[in-house]
């Protein structure tokens, strides 16, 4: 899941996160009722040392993300986003079950066409289920 913060220092995060397995920047969880991206110290990148700080940002005003390509899928400005689990990307139209195939987190900020492979969205995991 490509992962790039456009607004490095304005976002959320939760620090002392102890994932229940090697994660590796990026990789994407639900910790609770939050959906999330780990965010592992980038020299390395690596969590196997004991050294290494492992922060979940749940919140973003901005980031840029792998989008499904091949689908034909343009994504406008304002959609709802959701990240589809099985594609590790995100979509404007999600498949299967929310919750469990796909979790809501965010609204596109720009519009992005059929065959762009990233969209900048307004990260917000803090209600992936959005019927909640």
């Amino acid at each position: 899941m490509v992962f790039n913060p456009k607004d490095v220092h304005i976002y959320d995060e939760l620090l002392d996160i102890t994932p229940a397995a090697a994660v590796a920047q990026g990789d994407a969880v639900v910790i609770q009722d939050v959906f999330g991206f780990y965010l592992v110290d980038v020299t390395t990148e690596d969590i196997a040392n004991a050294r290494n700080e492992v922060a979940f940002v749940y919140r973003m005003r901005q980031v840029e993300v792998a989008k499904m390509t091949g689908t034909g899928e343009a994504i406008q400005s304002g959609d709802k986003i959701y990240y589809q689990i099985s594609g590790a990307a995100v979509t404007a139209n999600p498949v299967g079950v929310a919750g469990t195939d796909y979790y809501f987190c965010g609204w596109a900020k720009k519009n992005a066409s059929a065959s762009a492979s990233v969209v900048l969205i307004n990260f917000d995991g803090t209600r992936y289920n959005e019927n909640i």
